[in-house]
């Protein structure tokens, strides 16, 4: 399951979601005992979340063999029922590309010239590094500016500015790491605590909005430890890029020899007048200039959404319902995986997120494949990949649609099923999305002992999981969804933990919906939730940050500049400004926008209430409106 608001806000979304919807954390859970016969439907999802979230698969990350034996054995599960694969698809895949993982290409070269026209040249991996958070970019005998911790802080009690007077358009920008008076209990940033100013994000953004050509970190004195002035590597600071420059990093060697060259200070000298006073030693460095060529190649991963057909007979054949969930999970983990245990590089085996909503998707096919009758209108089943990067396997299919979207009907989404608490309380979310969607629920669940906990619209975000892609456009949808658990996006997520009888509860209730959607002579009509209904457990786009704009941002395609959106929440801030989904945000305040990290640092600064000028590119035009910031309900920062 994605909780990807901005993918750095993922890691908070988990502790959200629970508080939001009353989640309980991990129980024991009572299984059938040992020699008692299990139902053939619970032996049937034990199978298939034990092969899915096996240690062979390798955590399930596109890219990986084990993903692709995991998407081999669903189709063969779909082939094995007699369902068809969907007309345009490749057998039983749609094929899509993703980013793959970064990597240094060619060329890669920085080097300086001083006053008196002497090359001053730095050798990578020696000298300097690229980094993964920055872009493909180029300078051509660009001015040097030293912009002393590239911090710009204005808040109660700290009014601090290394930008303050300084033109650094299109120029080569050096900036510490890290903040000043950072071994300093009494520092306004937050004493020893590192704030978010000293963040490379905070520093990235910082540079790109007052039109910075390029950026390049220094080690500062503070974070010298005992590899005195080590690089970073390539993937050190983040595998994303979090913005349109080029950044790198450098020794402070290399620094040392601009600044000699222009005459100035050292390094030190600068950096310690900064830490004793908290006044800016920003300056440009006087006859020197850069000229750099960084090249980061993020070749493409193929991955694929896995698709089996159940064609309907009838009037309403040519009517769609959609059965999803999706396959993908996080690998071996890592920094900026989603991993809760980022610093692990065990397999997340992911058996409950989600190789049990994929299990789900297999036996309710199962069980309508073996139907002795058509069904009364088509049934799409799919396993999505790619959700955990930003719900692109779903966004992929709306946007490439094998079955008409207009006439696709309703979509049943299952993320995180394996894991029903003892009181057998089931999260149905969307029953908002189709008038009278929430009596069928609570009428259906009436007689199976599940405790169903109803969510009429959208949270975290929006949904948090593939129905999003299908609710932004128009379509009614349920999510069901057991909570989130202390195993969560680490590697103990594992098949043992699973409750195979709960699923099995489940299944039998999921499947009763399935068949009225299906049967009724109307197709539901497509709702969304109210504000009053879903607004209080609205979270931000923007994880951790007391404002929010009330939008979706769109993952699929990240390459242009700015932040494409996919859907804004109904009643909140953004639509109640005119901003619509489809358009692309490209200031705020008056400050650029390159990145969804530029939307982040820059909604940062404002407050609940504050009025803010948003331009957006819609049909190639620009487009400014007024918006008034609403409170997130996000959880507060740590």
């Amino acid at each position: 399951m994605s909780h990807r608001e901005g993918r750095m806000g993922r890691y908070l979304m988990a502790a959200v979601v629970a508080s939001a919807l009353g989640m309980a954390p991990a129980v024991a859970w009572a299984q059938a005992p040992v020699g008692e016969a299990v139902s053939p439907a619970v032996a049937r999802l034990k199978a298939d979340v034990s092969y899915l979230a096996d240690d062979a698969r390798e955590g399930r990350a596109p890219g990986t063999e084990g993903i692709e034996a995991a998407a081999d054995y669903i189709a063969e599960q779909f082939e094995a029922m007699g369902l068809k694969p969907a007309p345009g698809a490749d057998g039983y895949f749609q094929k899509f590309s993703i980013t793959g993982q970064p990597r240094v290409g060619e060329p890669m070269e920085i080097v300086a010239e001083g006053p008196d026209g002497a090359a001053i040249a730095a050798a990578p991996r020696a000298d300097f590094n690229a980094l993964a958070i920055g872009s493909t970019g180029a300078v051509d005998a660009a001015p040097i500016v030293f912009a002393g911790y590239g911090i710009t802080a204005d808040r109660p009690g700290l009014k601090y500015d290394d930008y303050e007077g300084l033109d650094v358009a299109g120029k080569a920008v050096i900036v510490l790491r890290r903040e000043p008076q950072l071994n300093d209990d009494a520092s306004p940033f937050e004493g020893r605590k590192t704030s978010d100013f000293a963040t490379f994000r905070h520093k990235a953004t910082n540079a790109f909005q007052h039109g910075a050509g390029m950026l390049i970190f220094v080690n500062d004195l503070a974070g010298l430890g005992a590899d005195e002035d080590a690089l970073l590597n390539l993937g050190s600071a983040g595998p994303e890029a979090i913005t349109r420059l080029p950044v790198v990093h450098v020794t402070r060697e290399f620094v040392e020899k601009l600044l000699k060259a222009a005459g100035e200070p050292d390094l030190a000298t600068l950096e310690k007048g900064i830490d004793q006073d908290l006044k800016p030693r920003s300056r440009e460095l006087k006859g020197v200039s850069l000229t750099s060529r960084i090249t980061i190649d993020r070749p493409g991963i193929e991955t694929k959404n896995v698709i089996g057909v159940l064609e309907g007979s009838g009037p309403n054949a040519d009517e769609t319902v959609v059965i999803g969930g999706h396959y993908d999970h996080l690998g071996r983990g890592g920094l900026l995986s989603g991993s809760l245990a980022f610093l692990s590089s065990d397999i997340h085996n992911g058996a409950d997120d989600n190789a049990s909503g994929t299990a789900m998707v297999l036996e309710l096919a199962r069980r309508l494949a073996a139907r002795p009758d058509a069904p009364p209108r088509r049934v799409v089943f799919m396993a999505f990949s790619g959700e955990e990067r930003g719900l692109l396997g779903s966004r992929h299919y709306v946007d490439n649609p094998l079955f008409p979207i207009d006439s696709t009907v309703f979509m049943f989404n299952f993320d995180m099923v394996g894991r029903l608490d003892p009181d057998g309380e089931l999260t149905m979310i969307g029953t908002g999305t189709a008038p009278g969607l929430g009596e069928l629920v609570d009428a259906l669940g009436a007689g199976t002992g599940l405790k169903i906990k109803k969510v009429p619209g959208m949270t975290d975000g929006f949904g948090g999981s593939d129905h999003q892609s299908f609710h932004a456009k128009d379509i009614p949808i349920l999510f069901a969804f057991t909570g989130i658990h202390s195993d969560y996006h680490r590697p103990s997520d594992d098949s043992d933990r699973i409750n195979y009888d709960g699923m099995g509860r489940i299944a039998d209730y999921c499947e009763l919906i399935l068949l009225d959607v299906l049967r009724r002579p109307s197709r539901l009509e497509f709702a969304r939730a109210t504000p009053r209904q879903a607004g209080a457990r609205q979270q931000s786009a923007s994880s951790g940050m007391s404002v929010t704009l009330g939008v979706m941002p769109d993952y699929g395609d990240e390459s242009k500049s700015g932040m494409k959106l996919s859907d804004v929440r109904e009643g909140g801030p953004a639509q109640k400004a005119g901003i619509k989904g489809g358009d692309t945000i490209i200031e705020i305040g008056g400050k650029p926008i390159g990145t969804i990290y530029d939307y982040m640092e820059s909604l940062g600064r404002y407050k609940p209430g504050d009025v803010v000028d948003v331009t957006v590119q819609r049909d190639g035009k620009d487009v400014v409106l007024s918006v008034e910031l609403g409170k997130s309900n996000a959880a507060p920062r740590q």
